[in-house]
Formats: structure tokens, C-alpha cells, sequence
């Protein structure tokens, strides 16, 4: 076994720490990624509810968890989700 050369250690020992950050950042760019996929799934699926329930077009549908988001200072995912969450709300009574 040859002696230790501290120089090459801890060169060894910063690359190391360095693909180790590289590794990291790139983690949670990927989760924030995935996040903003699953977001925007989540802002169609509303949308696609109120442009049923209410019978009005997609530009409309969108403005309208805008302006929701607006007024209650909430991001558009938040008023999505809670829109969604309550879909029965907006569904037509069925019929029995």
C-alpha cells in the first residue's frame, strides 16, 4: 500500500463534495420539475370542471381561478385544488 499523498486526498476529497453538490442541485431541480407537472395537471383538471359546470370556454375557466387566486391572495394551484376537492359542488344532481 502506498503512502498517502495529502495533496491528491484532498483533491479527491473536493471533487467528491463538489459532484455531491452538483448531485444535490440537480435532485431538486428534478422535484421541483415534477411538482410544476403535477401542479399544471391539477390547474386543467379545475379547469376542465368549471368549463363543464358552468358551460364556459377555457380562456374563461383559466381567468376565473385567477382572479379567485387574486382575490384571496392564493397561488392558482390552491384555488385548483380546492375546486377540485369540491367537484361535487359543481357536478349536476343526479337523478334517481
Amino acid at each position: 500500500m502506498k503512502p498517502v499523498d495529502e495533496r491528491e486526498l484532498d483533491a479527491a476529497i473536493r471533487l467528491a463534495a463538489a459532484r455531491h453538490a452538483d448531485f444535490s442541485a440537480l435532485k431538486a431541480q428534478v422535484t421541483q420539475a415534477e411538482q410544476a407537472v403535477e401542479d399544471h395537471k391539477l390547474i386543467e383538471r379545475a379547469k376542465g370542471l368549471l368549463m363543464s359546470a358552468l358551460g364556459i370556454p377555457e380562456p374563461h375557466a383559466l381567468r376565473r381561478i385567477q382572479l379567485t387566486a387574486r382575490e384571496l391572495n392564493l397561488r392558482l394551484v390552491d384555488v385548483a385544488r380546492q375546486i377540485v376537492d369540491q367537484r361535487v359542488l359543481l357536478e349536476s344532481p343526479r337523478t334517481k
